[in-house]
């Protein structure tokens, strides 16, 4: 087939054209440190809150100690009632072996033939049972937990009038070990990579969390048992080859390794509390890096690059309750270039200096500013908008982002209307 290099060079020619009409969008990271709102804001007349925490599992420790005392009387008792007999059978013994032989004795040869000779019994001493020492679970110094582990985001720890945060630990439960098998890829005598059977130790375990939240004024939003809590977590030991030993590894870390699992739960737990009760009721600080796009193109984009300039400043500032009315000016300035440019979209246009890439550009940032100066109709007007286009899958992301930050927030500024 003869090659037509006339027509691959048009082709090339319209390659190179399209690739330098087409504008360079590029983004720049603008970070936002704010205060988010509480989802459920609390009726307190104060900013104080209190927590205390109660070991509820203290109670099943001292059972467990006097049932393993109870156990281990009980074993010492039934050994020396067993003693007592054995010494008992001891000491009659000649007697009756004594007895029993001159009975023999007595008989004729025959029988002697088909009966053997009565021999001295040998009796077994007894063995006592043997209970294994207690081994109560983790005992957590309440006080420094209480202390430590909760803190509701803007609020202070202060006894008046106080939001009372109880949480009672109920004790650590755990399934008896069951030893399980692994396949793990390991290297053979040859230096091969090879599948070679490992056994371990497997158990399910939890810690339920049972949460009070008491405000001053009386009223319990919250008196439940932790959820998460409830929910059973599972522990693999390490493997090892063979039954005998991994037996002898548990016999030997079976309370360090239960240890560190108890410690885990509670801390796992109290950090999935946190995360509640501060989405719920606190005043957590936070970041956003917001994506910015603009033009990098040395000429013609003058107003967008003034626009980058009034949001970097705006978006500096709105985050703060004292200098939120000059970041909303600043990024009313940005918007209102970045609205002026949008006019001359012309999405069919390669050409044009608002073709589709910089339409797109230009709706993402709408979609996100609006957010924050809490105009949320216009932020679902320019995320629909933007939603119809074909962008990219980094675009999309941009754009869900946004559209999920801007549900939660006008649902927060929704709940908190009204309030101080």
């Amino acid at each position: 087939m003869k090659y037509n290099f006339k027509k691959a060079g048009f082709i090339l020619f319209l390659l190179i054209t399209s690739a330098l009409s087409a504008q360079d969008i590029d983004y720049v990271n603008v970070k936002v440190d704010y205060t988010r709102l509480p989802m459920h804001p609390l009726n307190a007349p104060s900013k104080n809150y209190q927590v205390i925490i109660i070991a509820d599992y203290l109670q099943k420790i001292e059972t467990g100690k006097a049932e393993n005392l109870a156990l281990k009387q009980k074993a010492e008792n039934d050994y020396l009632a067993a003693m007592k007999e054995y010494d008992e059978k001891v000491k009659k013994a000649p007697a009756q072996h004594e007895t029993e032989l001159n009975v023999w004795f007595r008989l004729t040869p025959q029988q002697q033939a088909v009966m053997p000779k009565p021999v001295m019994p040998v009796i077994p001493p007894p063995v006592k049972t043997v209970v294994l020492e207690y081994v109560p679970e983790k005992v957590f110094n309440t006080d420094l937990l209480s202390s430590t582990v909760v803190k509701l985001e803007g609020y202070n720890r202060l006894p008046q009038s106080p939001v009372i945060i109880q949480i009672n630990l109920s004790g650590f439960e755990n399934e008896e070990p069951k030893m399980i098998t692994k396949t793990e890829k390991q290297k053979n005598a040859a230096g091969q990579m090879a599948d070679v059977s490992m056994v371990a130790y497997q158990f399910n375990y939890r810690h339920i969390f049972k949460v009070k939240i008491l405000q001053p004024d009386g009223k319990y939003i919250m008196d439940e048992l932790f959820t998460p809590s409830t929910q059973m977590n599972s522990f693999t030991t390490k493997t090892f080859a063979t039954a005998e030993e991994l037996q002898t590894f548990w016999n030997a870390n079976k309370n360090s390794e239960l240890a560190k699992v108890q410690e885990k739960v509670v801390t796992d737990n109290f950090n999935l509390f946190n995360e509640l009760i501060n989405n719920e009721y606190g005043f957590v600080k936070q970041s956003r890096y917001i994506p910015v796009a603009f033009v990098d193109e040395k000429t013609g984009y003058d107003d967008l690059k003034e626009a980058l300039a009034f949001a970097k400043t705006g978006y500096g500032l709105i985050g703060d309750k004292n200098s939120f009315t000059q970041g909303e000016a600043e990024l009313r300035k940005a918007i209102a270039k970045w609205e002026a440019a949008l006019k001359e979209s012309n999405v069919k246009n390669k050409k044009a200096r608002v073709d589709e890439d910089v339409t797109e550009a230009l709706l993402m940032n709408l979609s996100e500013v609006y957010i924050w100066i809490n105009d949320f109709a216009k932020a679902q007007e320019y995320i629909s908008k933007i939603s119809s286009f074909k962008i990219s899958m980094k675009e999309k992301g941009i754009v869900r982002g946004s559209e999920m930050f801007m549900l939660d927030q006008k649902k927060r500024m929704e709940n908190n209307s009204g309030k101080n």
